[in-house]
This record gives C-alpha cells, sequence and structure tokens, in this order.
C-alpha cells in the first residue's frame, strides 16, 4: 500500500493540498518527494491517488490521478459506548477500535465513572483516530464522542437496532444474537467495579440484552475491543446488505 494522508477539503480543480501535520508528516517523516506517488483519503470514504507536485515551507500540493470511493469499514455500523479508562489506556482503546472497524465511540459516563476526558485529550484522541487509520488502511474515520450518560442512551438508543450491555453473569458468547450485514449495533462497557446493578436493572427493562464477554474479568478498554470483537464475529454475511 502507498503512503496514505489525511485531508477531508475536497480537491479544487483537480488538486489537493495538505497542510499542518499531514504535510510535516509526508516531508520529514515520510521523506516524499516531488514526483512520487501517494494515497490521500477524505475520512469519508473517498481515495484519491495523488502525485506530489510541490513542496512549500507549510503545505503540499499534490495532482490528482485518480478518485474513487470504497468503504473498508466493518459489514456493521457498530458503537462501542464505554466508561472512559485511566492515561494512556484510553489512547489504547481508541487506537485499536479504530483498527477493528467501530463505527462510533461514545465515551459514557456512569454512576462508576472516574475519568471524564477533557476537550484537549478529545482533540488528541480524534489524531489518534486519523494515524490509526492511516496505518489500517481504513477510508472512513471512527467517530469519537463524549459527554452522555449512561442513563440516558439507555432510553435514547433506537430501540429498532441490537443494544447490548456487558456484565457479569449476562448471555455467554457463543449465544449473543446473531447480526444481520448492515444492522446497526450498541455494546455498552462500564466502567472499573463494572455498572451498577440498578444501571443494569435500568437497561435490562428498557430491552437492552445482558452479555457476557467471558468468565475473566477484563479491564475496560479489553473488555470494550473483546466486546465488539465478538460482535463482528456474529455478522451474517448471509443477511442484510449485499
Amino acid at each position: 500500500m502507498a503512503d496514505r494522508f489525511y485531508c477531508p477539503d475536497p480537491p479544487t480543480s483537480g488538486r489537493i493540498t495538505l497542510r499542518g501535520d499531514e504535510a510535516r508528516h509526508l516531508v520529514r517523516v515520510r521523506r516524499v518527494g516531488v514526483g512520487e506517488s501517494v494515497e490521500i483519503f477524505d475520512g469519508a470514504g473517498t481515495v484519491h491517488r495523488a502525485i506530489v507536485g510541490r513542496i512549500d515551507k507549510n503545505q503540499v500540493d499534490l495532482d490528482i490521478l485518480e478518485s474513487t470511493y470504497f468503504d473498508r469499514s466493518s459489514p456493521i455500523q457498530l458503537t462501542l459506548a464505554i466508561a472512559a479508562p485511566k492515561g494512556d489506556r484510553l489512547d489504547w482503546l481508541v487506537e485499536k477500535a479504530t483498527e477493528i472497524g467501530v463505527s462510533r465511540l461514545a465515551l459514557m459516563t456512569t454512576e462508576r465513572s472516574i475519568v471524564d476526558p477533557g476537550e484537549g485529550k478529545i482533540k488528541r484522541l480524534e489524531r489518534t483516530i486519523v494515524e490509526a487509520s492511516k496505518q489500517c488502511g481504513r477510508n472512513r474515520l471512527m467517530r469519537l464522542t463524549s459527554g452522555d450518560r449512561w442513563t440516558d442512551l439507555i432510553e435514547t438508543t433506537s430501540r429498532s437496532e441490537t443494544r447490548l450491555a456487558a456484565h457479569p453473569g449476562g448471555i455467554a458468547p457463543p449465544y449473543w444474537p446473531k447480526i444481520a450485514r448492515g444492522e446497526p449495533v450498541t455494546i455498552a462497557v462500564g466502567p472499573e467495579g463494572g455498572f451498577t446493578p440498578d444501571e443494569i436493572d435500568r437497561a435490562a427493562a428498557a430491552g437492552w440484552i445482558v452479555v457476557s464477554t467471558g468468565d475473566s474479568i477484563l479491564r475496560i478498554e479489553t473488555a470494550g475491543i473483546v466486546a465488539s470483537s465478538m460482535i463482528l464475529s456474529h455478522v451474517d454475511i448471509n443477511k442484510g446488505e449485499t
């Protein structure tokens, strides 16, 4: 795969311009020169094959050779609603969720939450999503949201989608519901110490399916990636969109 760079701006007259971090990465890190071919993705599914035309101090101009639209995302619309773990563990979670194909990562607060990422942290995590997407070949950026309360998500998440809450004692992985291709799914993972009994009771009463990720007690970020991977493994490729 060619060197990949991110630019959400639409091309103008067959040319696209990289600025800031992406321009510096192309020139100083990847050491791409004039006349070399690279891949540019816009984070919404469009990919451009382009040749470096001019390198200035703060920007790189590229001439587009070919533009295509194709989505390397997962076969379902998967939301991982999760209580934020501490420190670098959150960075790891964002990176791995991007790599495995999570559509949206919703950082939520629960009764036992202890981490509430600030605006600066969210901006850095958005950069992590871009870098992870460049590395893994993903063309559509994972959405990152924060500030939702679990008690609100219980009621506001559409009842037309599959809604799962990870909790010890729930349905074992082999018996999780099969998911049709293209189906929206939300999996919720609680903080250290898990959801409270009241939170789980409220979710179950609202129609959420309580599931278990196995016998081991997992860290927040591990549980999130394991649960998301289990859902992706339950996609029935013979049902839904083709």
